[in-house]
C-alpha cells in the first residue's frame, strides 16, 4: 500500500513536471499573456486538468517560480564562489540577475507580474518572496563574517532585488545603454551603501590580523558609542539544485 501511494505520488509530481514544461516552452513562444487554454493545448490536456494541478493561473505561476529561484540560487552560488573580493561578488550577482531577465523576458514578465502584482502579499509572490529570502540569508552571513551587523540584511536584500528589477524593466524598454554600463552603475550605487556598512573585507582585515573578532563601533540612543560582537559567518549558502529550463 505504501509503494502504491509513493508511486503515485512520484507519477503524480512527475506529471506537473511535464505540465510546467509545457507552460515555459508556450510562454517562450506565445509571450507574458499566454493563456491556460494555450498551455493547455500545448500539454495535449484539457483546461480542467491544467485547473487541477495548479489551482489557477497564479499557482501556475508560482510553481514555476519555484523553478526558476532554483536555477537563479544556483547561479548566485557559482558567481559568488567564483571571487573573494566582495565588489566584484555584488557586480557578479548583479550581472547574473540581469542577464537571466534578457535571456528570457517572457518569462521572467509572467513570474513578476504575479510577483509584482497588486492584491497579492508578499509571501504569495513566490519569485520575489523566495529570492529575497536566499539573499537576505546571504547577506546576513556575510555581514556577520565581516564582522558587521546583520540587522539590515533582510531590509537590504528585498530593497535590491526592487532596485534591480525595477531598473532593468526600465533597461529592457529603452536599451539606451549596453548590459555592462548598466551593471556597472547599479554595481557603484549599490557598493557605496555596503561598503560604508561593513561589507568592505576592512572588518575582516582587522580581525583577521588581532586573532579576534571585530566589534564594530554602534551608536546608542543616547549619542555615545558602544560596541557589539557577532560571531564568526560562514560563506554563502550552498545553491539549491537548479530547475530545469
Amino acid at each position: 500500500m505504501g509503494d502504491r501511494r509513493r508511486r503515485s505520488n512520484e507519477d503524480r509530481e512527475a506529471r506537473r513536471e511535464e505540465l510546467l514544461d509545457a507552460a515555459v516552452t508556450t510562454i517562450r513562444r506565445e509571450g507574458a499573456d499566454v493563456s491556460m487554454d494555450d498551455i493547455a493545448s500545448e500539454a495535449g490536456i484539457t483546461k480542467p486538468i491544467l485547473y487541477s494541478n495548479f489551482g489557477d493561473k497564479a499557482g501556475l505561476a508560482d510553481a514555476l517560480a519555484s523553478r526558476f529561484t532554483n536555477d537563479l540560487v544556483a547561479l548566485f552560488g557559482a558567481v559568488w564562489g567564483e571571487t573573494d573580493d566582495p565588489r566584484e561578488r555584488v557586480a557578479r550577482s548583479i550581472d547574473a540577475w540581469v542577464g537571466f531577465i534578457e535571456s528570457d523576458p517572457h518569462i521572467y514578465r509572467f513570474l513578476s507580474e504575479g510577483s509584482f502584482g497588486a492584491g497579492r502579499r508578499l509571501d504569495d509572490r513566490r519569485l520575489m518572496a523566495d529570492l529575497g529570502t536566499q539573499v537576505a540569508r546571504a547577506l546576513g552571513e556575510w555581514l556577520r563574517e565581516q564582522g558587521a551587523d546583520s540587522g539590515p540584511a533582510e531590509p537590504w536584500a528585498y530593497g535590491v532585488l526592487g532596485m534591480v528589477h525595477v531598473t532593468t524593466e526600465w533597461w529592457l524598454e529603452r536599451q539606451t545603454l549596453s548590459r555592462k554600463d548598466l551593471v556597472q552603475y547599479l554595481t557603484s550605487l549599490l557598493w557605496t551603501g555596503f561598503s560604508g556598512n561593513g561589507l568592505d573585507g576592512q572588518a575582516r582585515t582587522a580581525t583577521t590580523a588581532t586573532g579576534g573578532a571585530a566589534a564594530p563601533s554602534t551608536q546608542a540612543a543616547d549619542g555615545t558609542s558602544s560596541t557589539r560582537r557577532h560571531p564568526e559567518g560562514r560563506p554563502p549558502p550552498a545553491a539549491g539544485r537548479a530547475g530545469r529550463r
